[in-house]
Order: C-alpha cells, then structure tokens, then sequence
C-alpha cells in the first residue's frame, strides 16, 4: 500500500505555520506581560499620588485610637469621599500607630483592612492583591520624625484588565489577519522559487523513468536549485547518449543475429541443396530411360496408326506428360543447381486455362469446380511459362489433395502496382489460387515452403513441390505467400514482374 505523504507545499506551510504560532505565543507572551507590568505600575503611580495627597491633607497631631478619630468634616475625609467616587475606588484606610482603624472609606461591606491584607509586614510601596482583582499603595505618616501612622490605598484593576483583553483580542485579530496573509504570500513566494522548480524536477524525472531520454530544465530561484538543475541535465544528456549507444549496440546485435540467422539457414539450405543434387541426379538417371522408351513406344505407336485419331490423340498426351516429368526432373535438378530460366512475356489468363484444362481432362478434378476470374486488359509477366505451368499445376494438385470430397477452386489474376516488392516500375501480376479445403495448421505455414517438409501419408508426397515453386517464382524476381484458416480452405499468392507494355 503507498504511503500517502503530504506534497511539500504543505509540509513547508505547515512548518512556517508552527513557526508563526511559536513566534506568536512567544511575543504574546513577552508583550502582554510587559504591558501589564506598565499598566499595573502606572496604577502604582496613581495611587501613590492619591495617597500622597490625602496624607498631606492630614492634621499635623494624628489621633489615636479610640481616643479619637479623623473627623468626617476634615480637609483629609472629604477629600477620600471624593475619591471614593471613581470607579476604581476600593478602600482608604488610615491605621494609627498601634494599627487601629482611625479612618476609612469605601465600598459598603467592604474589608476595612483590605489595603493590608496578607501585608503586616510591608512598611510601604505598592503591590498587586493576591487575586489580581486590585493593586494597593502603603505608606507610613510621620510627624516630627516618627511614624504616627500607616495609610493604605486600594484601587481596582478591573478597566486594566479590560483594557488587556480588549488589546490580546485586537492582537489576535491583527495576528489572524497576518498569518493569513503571510501564509498567502509564503506561498506563492515558495511556488515561485521552490515548488515550480522542484515539480518542474520531478516532471522530468518522470518522463526520463517512462524513457523519455534528453529531458532538460530551466528553474530560476537559489544557487543550490540551479545546481540540482544543471547536473541534472547532465545527467539526462548522458543517460541520453546512453541510450543511443544501446540503440546502436542492439541495432548491431540484431544485424549480427540476422546475418547468423541467414548464414545458418543458407548452411542448411546448401545441405539440403546437395541432397537434392544427389537425389535428382539419381532420379534423372533412373527416370530417364524408360521414360524415353516411353516417348519413343509412342511415337512408333502414332507413326503405325496414323488414320486413328483417339490413338493419335493418346500418344500426343503421353508424349506430353512425359515431356512434364522430364521438365520436373530437370526442374529439380535446377532447385539444386540453380540455372537462368528462359524468361518471356507470357499470357497469364490463356497459361491458366490451359494447365486447368490439362488437369480437367485427365479427370483429376472430379468432383471438383474449378473457376477463373482475370482483371480486364491484364498485362503480360515475364516468366518461363513451363515453369509457371508447373506450379500452378503443383498449386491446383495441392487444393485437390486438401478437398477429398471435392470443392472449389478459383483463380484470379489482378495487376498490383504497389511497391511491396522491388522489381521494374511496370508493377507486378497477382495470380492467386484459392480452395475451401481443410486449411493449413497455423504452425505449419512457416515451414511448407521448405524442402522436404510434408503433412501427407508416407508415399504421398516428397515435400519438394512447394519448395520447387517458391524456387521457379523467386527465380523470375516474384514472391509467393500463403494465408489460411484451418476448416476454411487457403489461398496462395504469386506475385509474378508484369512486362512492360509496347
């Protein structure tokens, strides 16, 4: 299962994310507590002052108690009513020298002792209440050099603890508003000079993974991208020449491979050449005798019964058809010992006809139809007919022997003037034969043109009549193919050089 990471826009936000916060929390921090130190020592100020005058308002003989105490009426009372006043006001206190109340004033039900709460100890200054809810002030009266009395002033921190809250909310608001906007400009200032470059990188990177070789980058941003990008685009130069030298290798590789491939296969073509040699020459030497009592039974035979035209007609057949085997034998002998053929134009439509009509009449093909379709105004091949004759006949033969319960076999001839094959610019003559026969095995097809090689009974077939035929074509410059479907029938293909028209 792929891990699933988070792209690096996102690691690098998120990072600067908790930097700012850290930063943020920090300065918060540092500044908050600053600022309430400076507020909570201008309330010390204040108060301070406040008490100041309110003792210098004192009457020079401060009473003790309970002989006496500050009259409600005197300069220092009226002037703690006043400041009882203000919002911020909590407790004044004045403390004889033996710490009893002498005065106070401030909020009903309030603690009378509150600006010397938790503070007995504490001769004078200012100083926050241990709640945080006020600061007071303390100092000590003094009359002719000693402390008549101790005076305490409280005030309520309340409008500055507002005043904090109202300044970290507006700080958190200015805070949420620049981080948004940072985040927004770091980020388009990271795709500028980081994440484009890099992805630029990656994209690369890819291409040359799927074989793409030769891939070059351009970033623009800091030393060490622009680096990165130079070697990689030595890298992609070399992995490019790499690969042209295991191209060209391979190319090589493979000629070598073909040029083995065609040695081997003309070495055992030559071996199979000098078997066919020896066994021609075997059979032009056993063959040739009788066949030529044969012939000359024959000619004595028309010679004797002149006025008999069946027996006439006999001896001219037989006289042909040994003329055929003697050309087969001398065609074999050419299969092993190739010689120039005698190359004419030649009428293809009338060749046809007449090796069809030859097969017909012998009773070869009964039970078989056999039809011709030419293309009007077919031009001429250059071919040696007789050969050509003997491989169509050799050609038909086959499609009977693939339809022993008889079939069709069509010839058509059409002119081809592709480029297919390189021969005279007059273009070629395809002649096919094609039957509905039982077909060839697909495995097969590679190999029927091969000397030798058969799928008839023992005694049937010698496996040369293919291969004598693919020799005889390619011998006048042409090809011959084959395609077919097992169950369907096969259709062969000569491609013969088309003459020149006059």
């Amino acid at each position: 299962m792929r891990q699933l990471r988070p792209s690096l826009t996102v690691s690098i936000l998120a990072f600067l994310s908790c930097l700012l916060l850290m930063a943020w929390l920090l300065f918060s921090l540092f500044a908050f507590r600053t600022a309430a130190n400076d507020l909570y020592a201008q309330k010390g100020d204040h108060a301070r002052m406040l008490l100041a005058t309110f003792i210098s308002q004192l009457p020079d003989v401060i009473p003790a108690y309970p002989d006496g105490m500050i009259p409600s009426a005197s300069p220092a009372a009226v002037y703690a009513q006043k400041l009882a006043e203000d919002a911020s006001f909590i407790r004044l206190t004045l403390l004889d020298a033996g710490g009893k109340v002498i005065f106070t004033a401030g909020r009903e039900n309030g603690d009378i002792y509150q600006p010397f709460a938790g503070l007995e100890e504490v001769a004078k200054g200012s100083y926050v209440l241990p709640d945080g809810a006020g600061i007071v002030c303390v100092a000590p009266v003094t009359r002719s050099g000693a402390v008549a009395a101790k005076a305490g002033l409280a005030l309520s921190l309340s409008a500055e603890k507002e005043r904090l809250n109202r300044s970290r909310q507006l700080y958190l608001a200015y805070f949420a508003i620049d981080f948004i906007l940072l985040l927004g400009f770091g980020a388009f200032i990271l795709s500028r000079i980081v994440v484009a470059p890099v992805s630029r990188l990656l994209t690369a990177t890819e291409r040359i993974t799927g074989g793409q070789y030769g891939q070059r980058v351009r970033v623009s941003g800091s030393a060490e991208l622009a680096r990165l990008a130079v070697a990689f685009n030595e890298m992609s130069d070399a992995l490019l020449e790499k690969d042209r030298q295991v191209t060209a290798q391979m190319t090589a590789l493979e000629q070598a491979n073909t040029e083995l491939r065609l040695a081997r296969e003309e070495a055992l073509r030559s071996e199979k050449m000098a078997s066919i040699g020896l066994l021609a020459a075997g059979m032009a030497h056993e063959i040739g005798t009788p066949l030529a009592s044969i012939m000359g039974y024959a000619e004595l035979l028309a010679g004797e019964q002149t006025g008999h035209a069946a027996i006439q007609d006999y001896t001219r057949r037989i006289t042909q058809d040994c003329a055929r085997i003697d050309r087969i034998v001398r065609g074999l002998l050419d299969y092993s010992r190739p010689r120039a053929s005698a190359v004419e134009a030649a009428d293809i439509p009338q060749l046809v006809r007449d090796s069809a009509g030859l097969l017909i009449q012998q009773g070869a093909f009964k039970g078989i139809k056999v039809s011709t379709w030419f293309e009007d105004a077919l031009p001429q091949a250059l071919v040696d007919p007789h050969q050509l004759q003997q491989v169509l006949i050799n050609l038909m033969l086959n499609s009977r022997d693939a339809m022993p319960c008889g079939g069709r076999v069509a010839i058509r001839g059409v002119r081809d003037s592709s480029a297919a094959l390189t021969g005279p610019s007059a273009g070629y003559v395809c002649l096919e034969v094609l039957d509905n026969g039982c077909g060839i095995p697909e495995e097969h097809i590679k190999s029927i043109f091969e000397p030798f090689f058969t799928t008839k009974e023992p005694g049937k077939g010698t496996g040369l009549g293919l291969a004598i035929s693919a020799r005889i074509i390619e011998g006048v410059g042409g090809r011959i193919t084959v395609r077919s479907a097992p169950g369907k029938g096969s259709c062969f293909t000569l491609w013969l050089p088309a003459a020149a028209s006059g």
